[in-house]
Parts: structure tokens; C-alpha cells; sequence
């Protein structure tokens, strides 16, 4: 790739975060294909298919804190986007296994892979995107240099294991119909589960990319926790008081997959005990219709009636659990911008430093 300018990124005077995050999506998504082979005979159209979900409408948030915390430092994008290339294919490669583990119809407005093509390609595409993932990342010994490369792939593998353990975790505690959970316990898992590969990740690697001292990089990793809990809380409260139109993937699906949400937890810890024990026998349903296809035939499933009974419930008393759950992410939200305003503040003014800032405001705002 020719060298690039920083210009490439830059709004004009009225900073857009829309804007900035369009153009590191058309940027990581160019560096994507020159990982995609030209010759693709004998390959099944696994490379088609490995681009459905990239090409589909989608913010692109974890290239574009890459790029942004790697040019806030001073890093250059040519440096850079090897690695933001890597974090677009594990997020699509996780989105697609994800997707199978939780029997989900849609994705980004359209139906997932698995239900296109069947679970064994849509497994396999994952698969290769995450095989495909190792050449950038390689690359980055030519780019960076021995070392900060090395650094890099800690990052990734630590990433990796991570994303892991906190998917492991909420199956485990959906297997044991665990519902007593604390918002400490919810808390780490959110960190092990979305934080690491959305958030810290992306940030991390980006100040390794742009050289950043030792210092700087841990401040960065504790601001992207920070951002990243907050706007997972708020990506909660989307599935739950939204409509698929805002979210891009089926409408209450984490009522219909069972999944753990702050909402929830403080329902089921704050609402009469009939009305709780009534949500658990819910909660303890199969999928019901949309995985008909999950070997579950013959075991009770939701319906749509048991889903808009939750919703109901946790939407209920005004709102009560939606508005714990805004609040905690605006505490995490508040706190990563005294972080942004203290500890980096030593960050030069620029069009990468105001994206940080913004992400900030955005969950601030749109939680008040």
C-alpha cells in the first residue's frame, strides 16, 4: 500500500464521527482485499462468502479505534492497518459463530450466514476469516518492526482467550439457570466477553502500532474498558427498548436467546416474587420457533407471547431497569472521559484524539 495521509481521515472543521468512521470502514475494508487471493479456483466460494458480513452496513467501530488511538499517539496509518484489518475479520468471524451458538436469524438487517447456507459453511467462513486474520498480523513484522509485531500478537492471542472465557462463562451460567447474578459478576464477564476483542483490544494495539510508551498504552486500555462496558449496557438497552430497524439484527433477540443483560438482572432482582418466578420459567424455555432447527424437538420452547411477557416486564414499573442500567453506563461512560481529561490529556489536539472524545459524549448524551 502507498503511503497515506492522515488527511484521509479528517472531517473538515465540523468533526463527524459518522464521517470518520466511514472512512476508516473503506480504508480497513480495502486492506481486507489484499489479503483475498486472486486465484480462487478450488476454493468453494469461501472468499464471496467470507465478505458477505464485512460488506454489509456496519460501523466498523474497532478498525476505527485502531486507527484513531494509533494516529492520537502519532503513529502513522500505513502502520496501522494491518492490525485493523486482523480486527475486522475476528469480529466478523465471532459475529458468524455467535450467530450458530445463538441461533440468530438476522444480522445487519439481513438473514445471517448460517441460515443462507447452512451452519457447516457458515462455521467454516468463520473459520477462514480467522485463518485469513494471521497474514495481516504477520505482515506487521515488515511494518513495525520485530518487536512491537510480537507485542501485537500477545494482544490478539490474549484477545482471543479472553472472548472465550467470558462466552464460556454466560453459556455456563445460561446451562445452570444462574439468575442470582451480581452486577460484579456481569460486570467481568462483559469486560473477558466484549470488552477485550471490542474495545481494549482495538485501543491497545493501536497505541503498540503508533509507538505509544508503556504508560500511555495502559491509560488507553483502562479508558477502552471503561467505553466499553458503557456502551455494551448500552447496546442492552437497544435490544430491549429499540425495534430490529435500530439494531440491525432480530428484534428482543437477547430475550429470545436467554442472554444476560444488566436490564434483566435488575428486573428479576426488583419485581414481585410471582412475577419472577414466572420469568424464570420463561427464561428456562427453549429458543421456541426461531431455532427450530437446534435438536431441541419435543423440549418446551418460548413463543412469542412468553418474549413479549419479558419485555413487558422489563420495560415495566416506568421504566425502572432501563433506567439503573443507563446509569451505570453513564458512571463508566463519565469516568472514561475524567481518564481522556487527566491521564491523556497529554494527547496532541487532533481529529483522532476528538473520535475518542466523541464516543464518549455519544454515550452520555444518548443515555440522557
Amino acid at each position: 500500500m502507498t503511503a497515506a495521509s492522515t488527511d484521509q481521515l479528517s472531517p473538515g472543521s465540523q468533526f463527524d464521527v459518522a464521517r470518520y468512521l466511514a472512512e476508516a470502514r473503506r480504508l480497513t475494508l480495502d486492506e481486507i482485499g489484499r489479503y483475498l487471493p486472486a486465484e480462487r479456483r478450488h476454493t468453494g466460494g469461501l472468499y464471496d462468502l467470507m465478505m458477505d458480513y464485512p460488506l454489509r452496513p456496519a460501523k466498523a467501530l474497532r478498525p476505527a479505534l485502531c486507527i484513531a488511538s494509533s494516529l492520537a499517539v502519532g503513529g502513522h496509518l500505513d502502520g496501522v492497518l494491518p492490525s485493523a484489518a486482523a480486527l475486522e475479520l475476528f469480529h466478523n468471524a465471532f459475529l458468524l459463530h455467535d450467530d450458530v451458538e445463538d441461533g440468530s436469524e438476522k444480522r445487519r438487517h439481513e438473514p445471517t450466514l448460517h441460515k443462507l447456507h447452512g451452519v457447516p459453511m457458515a462455521v467454516n467462513v468463520g473459520d477462514g476469516m480467522l485463518a485469513l486474520a494471521l497474514d495481516p498480523l504477520l505482515d506487521n513484522v515488515g511494518a513495525l518492526g520485530l518487536g512491537a509485531a510480537l507485542r501485537i500478537l500477545r494482544v490478539f492471542a490474549r484477545m482471543a482467550r479472553e472472548s472465550a472465557e467470558g462466552q464460556m462463562l454466560e453459556l455456563h451460567w445460561i446451562r445452570a439457570r444462574k439468575w442470582d447474578v451480581r452486577d460484579a459478576e456481569y460486570l467481568r464477564m462483559v469486560h473477558k466477553k466484549t470488552g477485550w476483542y471490542s474495545f481494549i483490544t482495538p485501543t491497545l494495539v493501536g497505541a503498540i502500532a503508533g509507538s505509544a510508551g508503556g504508560a500511555l498504552r495502559e491509560a488507553l486500555a483502562r479508558f477502552a474498558l471503561l467505553l466499553g462496558i458503557a456502551f455494551q449496557i448500552q447496546d442492552d438497552v437497544l435490544s430491549i427498548a429499540g425495534a430490529e430497524a435500530d439494531v440491525g439484527k432480530d428484534a428482543l433477540g437477547d430475550l429470545w436467546e436467554g442472554k444476560y443483560t444488566l436490564i434483566l438482572l435488575h428486573a428479576l432482582r426488583t419485581v414481585p416474587p410471582a412475577e419472577r418466578d414466572e420469568a424464570l420459567r420463561i427464561l428456562a424455555l427453549e429458543r421456541g420457533p426461531r431455532a427450530a432447527d437446534d435438536g431441541a424437538e419435543g423440549r418446551p420452547a418460548k413463543q412469542e407471547a412468553d418474549v413479549q411477557w419479558l419485555a413487558a416486564l422489563v420495560r415495566g414499573r416506568d421504566g425502572q431497569s432501563l433506567r439503573y442500567a443507563l446509569r451505570i453506563a453513564v458512571e463508566h461512560a463519565r469516568r472514561a472521559r475524567h481518564l481522556l481529561d487527566t491521564r491523556l490529556e497529554s494527547l496532541p489536539g487532533s481529529v483522532h484524539k476528538q473520535f475518542l472524545a466523541a464516543l464518549v459524549d455519544y454515550v452520555i448524551e444518548r443515555a440522557n
